[in-house]
């Protein structure tokens, strides 16, 4: 089954000592899942019971969690673990102040002095969670917070990661395919969602073996158009359609299957039937954006200088009023993670780093026109991870 090896997760929490003893910390306390996962493999449905990761210096590990989660650790985790249960939230006993009573009995234990948070709060919140902080209830233990510290270790992908980044991009173009072949006249996005999805995740399943099993999703293969239809292609973000495809719809569909935890994102610009010459002209601008980000992408440049060449562009074709969002986002464990390809960052891209390339030209009453990729930044440029037609000519269905 296609996942992250054992080794692989020892060297990341190795390095994450190496960091915190740097930084002069004895311990780091972690609540972000995808953080949680990319230490460990172990990935949860986080809800409002606090669920954290304790990391020593020395590699030694700890997990704080709900009795929802018993046991689950060990199910997608072989790393060793010192396990600490409480029964729900809020509790008798509110889980965060269990959780301190347990750091404050591992700190003797272990020799903890200084711990880093990854929040003050020890949580990560959401679904209507409440509680004190945990850095107040820590006693003499000396605390800072530290929000970035796997997120920075994240950025640089390694050969495994991209491996499994890639497979994704295999896969979404096979989803793409499927898709197109399904779309018609009458039908509805998300029937030819839900067709295209159960196929894939079924080729998946072959490919990869009897032992396969998604890490991190119910759903292997998810191929979508979220309501990018004709008109309602417009909104980038539309989330749903109320009309069938129609002939001379521009569509937008993208897939991004998880493999082994890791995500891709491939979308492309469709056109049901013929395209008028006013689609084509926009098809064609929106190529440009796209050429003059990719020209932009090498190691050294900011994240900014890459979004600011897209602007360019667009200024020059009398088009900046129709861009809607920046050109692009770091991806990986995450949908979206840095770096973000913005006007307003201040990141060096660097090799190993992993983005997405998605200029897009939004018109009212006609609709949205993007491709999106993945790339790996490399030593002298780009790779990209994810290969589909680009034209026009070969994207009408």
């Amino acid at each position: 089954m296609p996942k992250v090896g054992r080794q692989a997760l020892l060297r990341r929490i190795a390095e994450l000592g190496r960091r915190l003893s740097g930084l002069g910390y004895d311990a780091y306390y972690v609540t972000n899942p995808e953080n949680i996962f990319y230490l460990t493999n172990y990935f949860f449905l986080q809800t409002e019971r606090p669920l954290a990761l304790l990391v020593t210096a020395r590699g030694e590990l700890a997990l704080f969690a709900p009795m929802v989660e018993y046991e689950h650790f060990s199910l997608r985790s072989d790393l060793p673990v010192e396990e600490h249960y409480y029964f729900d939230y809020p509790g008798e006993v509110h889980p965060v102040k269990f959780i301190a009573e347990r750091i404050g009995e591992l700190a003797k234990r272990w020799g903890i002095e200084s711990l880093a948070l990854e929040t003050r709060a020890g949580a990560a919140g959401g679904w209507g969670y409440s509680g004190p902080a945990l850095a107040d209830l820590l006693g003499r233990l000396k605390t800072a917070v530290e929000p970035r510290l796997v997120e920075d270790m994240r950025l640089i992908k390694d050969d495994e990661e991209i491996a499994l980044i890639e497979e994704s991009g295999r896969w979404a173009a096979r989803g793409l395919e499927i898709a197109s072949g399904l779309m018609a006249e009458g039908r509805y996005d998300w029937e030819v969602a839900l067709e295209a999805s159960l196929e894939l995740s079924r080729e998946m399943k072959k490919a990869f073996g009897q032992d396969y099993m998604p890490l991190r999703e119910s759903v292997p293969g998810f191929v979508g158009f979220r309501g990018q239809i004709g008109e309602y292609s417009y909104y980038p973000h539309s989330i749903s359609a109320p009309r069938p495809f129609k002939r001379g719809d521009v569509v937008g569909i993208g897939a991004g299957p998880e493999v082994g935890g890791y995500y891709s994102e491939l979308e492309r610009t469709l056109v049901l039937g013929g395209a008028s010459q006013e689609v084509r002209r926009y098809f064609d601008a929106m190529l440009e954006l796209r050429r003059a980000a990719l020209d932009a992408l090498r190691p050294g440049a900011s994240a900014a200088e890459v979004d600011r060449a897209v602007r360019a562009k667009a200024e020059r074709l009398g088009l900046a009023e129709k861009l809607r969002h920046h050109t692009g986002h770091g991806i990986g464990l995450g949908f979206h993670e840095r770096p973000y390809l913005d006007v307003g960052s201040d990141e060096v891209l660097r090799p190993g780093m992993v983005v997405t390339v998605e200029p897009g030209i939004y018109v009212r009453r006609l609709g949205g026109f993007r491709h999106s990729d993945t790339a790996l930044i490399t030593e002298d440029g780009y790779k990209l991870l994810t290969k589909y037609p680009e034209d026009l000519d070969e994207l009408m269905v």
